[in-house]
């Protein structure tokens, strides 16, 4: 009736769990946060303490070595800069010593858990991706399934057993519930492989694993580990609405407006038309003399026609670009970005944005382009928080229109 509660328990607590950082997704501000899947193995110690045990802390090696191993898979999602969600399933073995009463006990179990990850960097400082070192704390619930031996410690002869087919667990092994709670810190070699540092304790909810009922109210066993992960799937945050496309409008005709030099007049034509002089009676001098007679025509009026061009006034140019760093208050080196991230020096260009440096390469006039340059950065170059930015006019925006 315990083990079905437990069980009860560690279901609704994997929704609780799961619900808890969806929540946490809304309320904390993504800016682009690139979230990942990350799938590790890890190997270390597997050690317990109960009731059964020659010291409190240090485990001895000799009269029955208190000192086994373990060994875990693990997969998980990161939600934002602070809250993921992880499952575990592990393996190991476990041992304890009681010289005063003669006794030791060795076991063996199978765990499965859920278990939540917050980080302790973006928790009280500001929000990266790119710490090579970031510590978080773990918490969670889980399942583990065991079988036990009790032996006499001077003669080696088998006492008793646990589990091995009486049990509801794997096999017939003993079904317990247990809490899971540690610490650990990530290491990060780039934007894929991490090696990680972890160490949990797990509470069980009896004290029957050793095989001594007294003392310890619950039995405990810690696994401490180190391992490597490896982080894929960089979700692709949503893109914005698209901004306006800016089109030129068409020219307009207006009527056409009569100009000063449309209204200057042109010169008259003057026509000189020979006429002759009434007949006398001498022919002779008639013959010689001829009267000009001048006529002034006045100008023809002709329509000029002017087409005037109307354009709208210029509207603001948008470009996208793809911002790859910021610092706040102090430069970085182009070169030492260059090394890093692997591109060429002279297409990273430099800006100053509400007290940052920020740092961007391309230049494009429709966010398509900078996003299908952004997702080649982030698989090709390993830059996981790029993110497309929008300058307007030379200068950015805080967010794209």
């Amino acid at each position: 009736m315990k083990n079905k509660y437990f069980l009860s328990l560690f279901f609704a607590a994997i929704c609780f769990v799961f619900s808890s950082s969806a929540k946490a997704q809304k309320i904390i501000p993504k800016k682009t946060f690139p979230s990942y899947w990350e799938v590790g193995i890890n190997s270390g110690s597997s050690l317990f303490f109960g009731d059964v045990k020659q010291n409190p802390i240090i485990p001895v090696s000799t009269d029955n070595n208190e000192w086994r191993l373990g060994g875990s898979f693990m997969a998980g999602y990161q939600f934002n800069y602070i809250f993921g969600l992880r499952g575990q399933a592990l393996y190991g073995q476990l041992a304890g010593t009681k010289r005063a009463a003669n006794y030791f006990f060795e076991s063996d179990y199978i765990e499965f858990n859920v278990n939540t990850t917050i980080n302790l960097n973006n928790l009280l400082g500001k929000n990266r991706t790119d710490r090579f070192a970031t510590a978080y704390l773990l918490a969670g619930i889980g399942i583990t399934n065991y079988n036990s031996i009790i032996y006499t410690l001077s003669t080696g002869i088998e006492k008793r057993r646990i589990g091995f087919g009486s049990g509801s667990g794997i096999k017939g092994r003993t079904l317990e519930g247990i809490l899971v709670g540690g610490v650990g810190v990530n290491f990060r070699i780039n934007n894929h492989f991490i090696v990680n540092f972890e160490t949990a304790n797990r509470i069980m909810n009896s004290d029957e694993m050793d095989g001594w009922v007294k003392g310890f109210k619950y039995d405990v066993y810690n696994y401490t580990s180190i391992g490597l992960s490896y982080r894929f799937g960089n979700r692709k945050a949503k893109s914005p609405q698209k901004p306006p496309v800016v089109t030129h409008q068409n020219m307009q005709e207006v009527p056409p407006v009569p100009s000063k030099s449309a209204a200057k007049k042109k010169p008259c034509t003057v026509e000189i038309q020979p006429v002759m002089p009434p007949a006398t009676s001498n022919t002779a001098e008639a013959k010689n003399q001829q009267t000009t007679v001048v006529t002034e025509h006045p100008p023809r009026k002709h329509a000029v026609k002017t087409i005037e061009k109307v354009t709208t006034p210029p509207r603001p140019v948008l470009k996208f670009s793809v911002q790859i760093r910021a610092k706040y208050g102090q430069s970085i080196p182009l070169e030492w970005l260059s090394k890093k991230y692997g591109l060429p020096q002279s297409e990273i260009r430099e800006n100053k944005h509400n007290g940052y440096y920020i740092y961007t390469v391309g230049s494009y006039l429709t966010y398509e382009q900078a996003r299908a340059h952004r997702d080649q950065l982030r698989s090709r170059n390993g830059i996981g928080d790029a993110f497309v930015v929008v300058f307007k006019n030379g200068h950015r925006l805080d967010k794209i229109p």
